[in-house]
């Protein structure tokens, strides 16, 4: 029987793989990138053909199959079948079924003849030791580590082994393959994804503009805290973070009861999250960390770099220390627009998703779930632009606004004003929180094609009056620079919210002769993806100021066709 005839025999086994949580759990994802054909090169025929299924939620179903012969000389597979939870590298009790013959009758069923101890190692190495029942009529076998027949997967990105941890890290103990981080690394690090990471306090990165640090952080590689909230990453002014996920391999940073330790489970506010900050603009005097006023950044540089981020995931984050001083999922401090990050994801934080503090960063490509405050926040004169994204409230979580935009609290026209751009985002409050898009304390914005819908206090709402409007002109002159509206869909019970000293109303603003495409209308939405018919998928209102900002003929996050979102994400549409 060949290798391609075997597969198929893989999804009518998958039910019969039983869950066994507890097993080592610790580096190294299984994906589909594991499969391939496996064998020992020094045992000639001997080897093991697996496919992996994912089943949601980071589970993956393996399934191996291995031709065989039992005591009395018949031909047999012997199928592997079990799952694996997400961070799970070990399960050492994965049934072992036998199908008579070598084309077998039937692919349903099959006999149990024992258990078998599965370890992933690497992309280029899988370990089989099979413990046979008494009366199946197979001896034991230990295959040993087995290899890939021509080679890994190029999609898989564990090319190496866990050999233990290096001279910048100490062992964590509590689970394998696994290394703490503490304290500051004035030096270049590199953290592998054959090795979980442990957070133990605040991790810092290089001092402020002297002694700089590079962390550099593979794909795939998972981060926990410690078990403290305080445990956070951060990367200072003059220091950079090279962290590139991929998209079957996006960097996790996550709970320490987030499948790693038996018994607990996971909460928002678990650990601390990421924190950049570099040298752009901020319009406060001095810039520092509201979390931590030692903590510096900012300065004059607009097109400063503090590295690189993609497909990165942040889960059940956020340190609030005091009121309105936290750390977020994710924070940037006065980023520059050298820095390239794009594919985020902030999963139930007890905070912000996202938390940008002056800077020129831009974004591509964010998803924001389930959080505990506000999904997207700007403070002290950020301009950067963002594009492409998903927010979705969930109920029970406390989240508040989809965006809060914010210049500075203490002084309304401080210059630089926040004027980001907002483009393609999606906006789903599903009757949880507070507003869609709020601007504040003097802020302005610009909101390209996206869509606004199920705010329980109103699609888009102005504060801070008269700081907040002047700044944005009036409807039959707006200040587009400042503040604009094109190609947004709002559907929400209450439209517009404005302050009691309002000089005019939000919606005049919005339906302002100046600016194009707007509408109160039902976007048509299955779940976050437009639907046949949906007037989302048309309508889009070029940003010709804009060399960042691509221009498309559909509103909100997607086109119709296609859902970026899938594959590196964890639990979009909400739930454990």
């Amino acid at each position: 029987m060949n290798i391609s005839s075997v597969r198929y025999l893989a999804p009518l086994c998958v039910a019969a793989g039983a869950i066994y949580a507890g097993d080592a759990s610790a580096a190294v994802k299984l994906s589909e990138s594991f499969n391939n054909a496996y064998y020992n090169p020094a045992a000639d025929g001997e080897g093991v053909v697996t496919t992996i299924t994912p089943l949601g939620n980071g589970m993956h179903n393996f399934y191996g199959a291995l031709y065989t012969y039992d005591e009395a000389g018949a031909p047999t597979w012997l199928i592997i079948t079990g799952n694996f939870l997400e961070n799970q590298f070990e399960n050492a009790e994965v049934p072992v079924l036998a199908f008579e013959g070598p084309v077998p009758a039937s692919l349903v069923g099959g006999a149990p003849v024992g258990t078998a101890t599965v370890t992933i190692n690497s992309c280029n190495s899988i370990s089989f030791n099979l413990d046979m029942s008494e009366d199946s009529g197979f001896a034991d076998m230990d295959l040993g580590a087995l290899q890939p027949v021509a080679g890994a997967n190029k999609q898989c990105a564990y090319k190496t082994e866990f050999e233990g941890c290096p001279d910048f890290a100490s062992d964590f103990g509590v689970i394998p393959r696994a290394c703490t981080l503490t304290g500051v690394y004035n030096e270049d690090i590199v953290l592998t994804n054959d090795t979980t990471w442990v957070l133990d306090g605040l991790v810092r990165i290089g001092d402020y503009n002297e002694n700089p640090g590079t962390i550099t952080i593979e794909p795939g590689t998972t981060i926990i805290g410690a078990g403290q909230t305080t445990d956070y990453l951060y990367v200072s002014p003059g220091s950079k973070i090279f962290a590139n996920g991929t998209p079957t391999a996006p960097i996790v940073l996550t709970s320490p009861n987030d499948g790693f330790i038996a018994g607990t489970t996971p909460n928002p506010g678990d650990l601390g999250g990421l924190v950049v900050s570099g040298n752009a603009p901020c319009n406060a005097a001095p810039c520092a960390s509201e979390f931590d006023q030692t903590q510096s950044f900012g300065g004059d540089d607009p097109f400063d770099s503090s590295g690189e981020i993609s497909y990165f995931q942040v889960r059940y984050a956020g340190i609030e220390f005091q009121p309105n001083a936290e750390v977020n999922s994710f924070t940037f401090q006065g980023v520059g627009s050298g820095t390239t990050v794009h594919h985020l994801q902030a999963y139930r934080g007890q905070d912000d998703g996202v938390e940008f503090f002056g800077g020129t960063v831009n974004v591509k490509y964010m998803v924001v779930t389930e959080g505990g405050d506000d999904a997207v926040d700007w403070d002290l004169g950020y301009s950067g632009n963002l594009q492409y994204g998903l927010v979705i409230h969930g109920e029970g979580f406390g989240e508040d606004f989809g965006i809060e935009g914010a210049s500075n609290p203490d002084s309304f026209d401080a210059d630089p004003r926040a004027t980001p751009t907002v483009a393609n985002y999606t906006f789903l409050g599903n009757g949880n929180g507070d507003s869609g898009i709020l601007f504040k304390d003097g802020s302005g914005g610009r909101i390209f094609n996206t869509i606004v819908s199920g705010f329980p206090t109103g699609c888009i709402e102005w504060d801070d009056a008269p700081a907040t409007y002047n700044a944005a002109g009036t409807p039959a002159a707006p200040n587009a620079d400042v503040s604009a509206f094109n190609g947004v869909i709002i559907d929400c019970d209450v439209d517009f919210v404005d302050d009691d000293a309002a000089p005019f109303s939000v919606a005049d603003y919005f339906g302002s002769s100046e600016f194009t495409g707007n509408e109160a209308v039902d976007p048509m939405l299955n779940i976050y993806l437009p639907m046949p018919g949906s007037p989302a998928l048309s309508g889009g209102v070029a940003d010709t100021s804009n060399q960042f900002i691509d221009a498309t003929s559909y509103r909100g996050g997607f086109d119709g066709s296609s859902d970026w979102t899938v594959g590196w994400t964890h639990q979009v549409t909400g739930g454990e």
